[in-house]
């Protein structure tokens, strides 16, 4: 949900520049956003995007040094509309008592960063790594996850009709339900001869697991009596022997030789799962929260409309 939410509200084009004058902060520097009493320098949302859009590469395995500047200049712009909306929101969890321990920033942060000396070289490649530059990242981080709790509490306040929940249902149960599978065992054999004779030990009670383990030449499966585990029914028209004859068989049914390019194979399907769409019971708390997450952003651009914010684009 959090990175549906991230992608939905880094996309959204909420304000638009007002004032012809140029504001200007008490250092001089230009003011980029106002909101009640808050005003935002065009340097303080650039300290900003440099942590956060760091800590987006971090988080996507990228390097930043890889991408096209004219790239990262195209999320800075965005940065400045979505950094508004995030203060929007922080100003909203202030008047809910919506608090951030410092224990989840902890946390957070140890999931980003392996060691204290990982979280400095990530401030040097921000060239902010005083002590003013740690407590901007922790404040990054405490923002967005204060924005994530927020936003559960927003998901919970829009009521959903059930009637939209059982109409939904009906449409989409077919993409929500369960596939076709099979749960197999099998002893692979190097040749015909050996399938046919250890398939014959079997059908005399010889224990499936003990002739795995023993004789099977597929060494991942043997040591676990042969269990291949489950696997889906694929739609290809290249579908192996094996799994056709798998898919074929009944439940505890002694099935081969069937070959393959790795041998051999007797096998027995241990249990046969049939494809199953979710009871509208089952699916209404999924569908409900889809329905709100689709709802999320009129929410949110009700308070936007509501607070008075002004963005000077223009001076960023």
């Amino acid at each position: 949900m959090i990175v549906r939410y991230t992608a939905l509200i880094g996309t959204l084009l909420l304000f638009a520049a007002a004032l012809p004058s140029i504001a200007q902060g008490g250092s001089g520097e230009a003011i980029v956003v106002e909101l009640g009493d808050t005003i935002v320098t065009r340097a303080e949302v650039d300290d900003r995007f440099q942590v956060a859009v760091r800590l987006l590469a971090r988080r996507q395995g990228v390097l930043l040094s890889d991408q096209d500047p004219a790239l990262i200049e195209q999320l800075r712009q965005q940065y400045l509309d979505k950094y508004a909306t995030e203060l929007i929101l922080l100003r909203e969890a202030r008047l809910r008592q919506i608090d951030m321990p410092a224990s989840v920033v902890d946390t957070a942060l140890g999931d980003l960063f392996a060691s204290d000396a990982e979280e400095e070289e990530f401030l040097a490649d921000v060239e902010l790594v005083d002590a003013s530059g740690q407590e901007l990242l922790r404040q990054v981080v405490r923002d967005e996850k204060t924005v994530e709790l927020l936003t559960e509490h927003l998901l919970q306040e829009i009521k959903i009709p059930p009637g939209d929940v059982i109409t939904l249902h009906h449409d989409v149960k077919h993409s929500l339900a369960t596939p076709e599978e099979v749960c197999v065992r099998h002893i692979q054999l190097a040749s015909r001869d050996e399938a046919i004779e250890t398939k014959a030990e079997l059908e005399q009670g010889a224990s499936f697991e003990a002739l795995a383990e023993s004789r099977s030449t597929d060494n991942a499966s043997a040591a676990s009596g042969g269990d291949l585990g489950c696997f889906e029914r694929s739609h290809s028209a290249g579908r192996s022997e094996f799994e056709k004859a798998a898919f074929a068989a009944d439940e505890d049914e002694l099935t081969g030789p069937v070959e393959s390019r790795f041998g051999y194979h007797v096998l027995i399907v241990y249990e046969h799962k049939l494809p199953r769409e979710p009871t509208l019971n089952e699916a209404y708390a999924e569908i409900e929260r889809e329905i709100a997450l689709d709802k999320l952003p009129e929410r949110i651009q009700a308070l936007v409309d509501s607070s008075g914010v002004i963005i000077h684009a223009d001076r960023f």
